[in-house]
């Protein structure tokens, strides 16, 4: 998990780029595309900076179609990664100011294909994906596990609003792992901390 304090003294690629040990080409690299392909400023804090590497990250790989964990090793493995199932998410929690997990919730219409009535459905979830920043803001996308119809019902309320990040992810398939479309719009300044998932392939 990558934490770093507000009133850190250090710039903001200190925070990350050096904690973490990309070497000076990396981070050359990744400031060369910024420049040329983004037009996001400097963040004034570390979650800033994570999301706007993975969000480059994410970026880069869709563009090149490029077939123990930390943000480092899920940003690497998305950039390098060859020869297996190509990979175009890094999936990451969040922590508020007083350390607990960030939960989020929105709504989505769903629609029944028999009786063709459309309804709401109310997804929560810890685990998000980077779509945007921009000036201190980031849009996030809820991401959930597909459900399973022999769940019992105990369970497909967990599923629906899971109470800690580990209640929801732990034994879960990695392919199971889905977008909902539910998008939030987050102030960067209210968390403190963030925690990646390994890269993996969401449709």
């Amino acid at each position: 998990m990558d934490m770093c304090h507000p009133n850190h003294e250090k710039k903001t690629k200190k925070c990350f780029w050096d904690l973490h040990g990309f070497n000076e080409s990396e981070s050359h690299n990744f400031e060369h595309d910024k420049d040329e392909n983004d037009h996001h400023e400097h963040h004034e804090s570390c979650v800033g900076e994570v999301l706007e590497a993975i969000l480059h990250a994410q970026k880069k790989a869709k563009k090149q179609h490029d077939c123990d964990h930390s943000c480092k090793e899920s940003i690497s493995d998305l950039l390098e990664e060859k020869n297996r199932q190509q990979k175009n998410t890094i999936p990451f929690l969040l922590f508020c100011g007083d350390c607990e997990p960030f939960k989020a919730s929105g709504v989505k219409v769903v629609k029944n294909y028999h009786t063709k009535s459309k309804k709401f459905a109310c997804i929560s979830s810890f685990i998000f994906k980077i779509k945007d920043l921009n000036d201190g803001c980031a849009v996030l996308e809820l991401l959930t596990f597909k459900p399973h119809k022999s769940c019992n019902s105990d369970h497909k309320e967990n599923q629906k609003s899971p109470c800690t990040p580990c209640c929801q992810i732990d034994h879960k398939d990695v392919d199971d792992l889905i977008g909902t479309g539910i998008c939030i719009t987050i102030d960067l300044a209210c968390f403190c901390a963030i925690s990646c998932l390994p890269a993996v392939y969401i449709k």
